[in-house]
């Protein structure tokens, strides 16, 4: 199957070159693959950086927001999958291979991947397998309105997109929306959660950037839910998710402390973020 990859930037020179080369080092050899870098008013030497590679198609989109750099690549994009990335990701050299796999059954539509953080701090590492299995908990069978999506690491059918329609242009949470009306509208069997299509979030790089993504992503919830049915996971299934993840990677009594602890601070920033946006509305 053809797939496209669509990555939008915006002063992501840091970052975006390690991007770049680890979709060019993808192992899948099964279709054609095209790669699609949106520039959404970059000031620094992002987009320069892009140019180099003339196996990478550079557009822009004058309209701020990432979502509006998304349907920019959409609407050129030709594969029958349309992958999603971010410029500060970089993805594991099957990711693409990953996601094909997961899309040969003809009733998926999305596929969420894992997310992995920088190699090195034992503490994001904590935070790393928490995610993932927060994440593979909420779509074993959880509410519908707490299924979410993150454009970081998530691979739709353009099929998909073109019943659906392109990404609603928020600042924050466009791909949750997304996520949410395509599961309402079809049935929750059409999403697939597959722990193998990895990506490395090169920006986490210490449990405070982990803390301001929390601000952000209570803020951005109390702004989509006003869209969308929204619940948050509950103390019990948070409690349930923790000893998951104790368990399955035989954490000391240590680790247990430090990711309790870090996991609660990350709780505060999250509701900070929420009564930001409350108070915003």
């Amino acid at each position: 199957m053809n797939i496209s990859v669509v990555v939008p930037f915006h002063n992501s020179e840091a970052w975006v070159e390690a991007c770049i080369r680890a979709l060019l080092n993808q192992t899948y050899s099964e279709g054609r693959c095209e790669y699609i870098f949106v520039d959404n008013g970059s000031t620094d030497g992002s987009a320069a950086i892009v140019r180099r590679y003339p196996a990478v198609r550079l557009l822009s989109e004058a309209k701020r927001g990432s979502y509006a750099a998304r349907n920019r690549g959409l609407q050129v994009a030709s594969g029958e999958i349309i992958a999603f990335t971010d410029s500060d990701c970089a993805p594991r050299s099957d990711w693409l291979e990953q996601i094909a796999r997961s899309m040969r059954d003809p009733g998926v539509e999305i596929v969420l991947g894992r997310r992995e953080f920088p190699a090195g701090s034992r503490a994001m590492q904590l935070l790393a397998d928490y995610d993932a299995e927060k994440v593979r908990h909420i779509f074993a069978g959880c509410p519908r309105e707490q299924y979410y999506g993150y454009t970081n690491n998530m691979a739709v059918r353009k099929s998909l997109v073109d019943a659906m329609g392109p990404f609603l242009e928020i600042h924050r949470g466009g791909d949750t929306v997304f996520v949410k009306q395509a599961v309402n509208r079809y049935e929750r069997g059409i999403l697939r959660y597959a722990p193998d299509v990895r990506v490395v979030h090169l920006e986490m790089t210490s449990v405070g950037k982990w803390y301001q993504k929390m601000l952000t992503y209570g803020r951005s919830h109390q702004n989509y839910r006003r869209i969308v049915a929204s619940r948050s996971l509950s103390i019990q299934q948070r409690l349930e998710i923790f000893r998951r993840v104790a368990a399955t990677n035989k954490l000391s009594v240590l680790d247990r402390a430090k990711l309790s602890l870090i996991l609660a601070a990350g709780m505060v920033h999250w509701f900070t973020g929420r009564l930001t946006g409350m108070l915003e509305s």
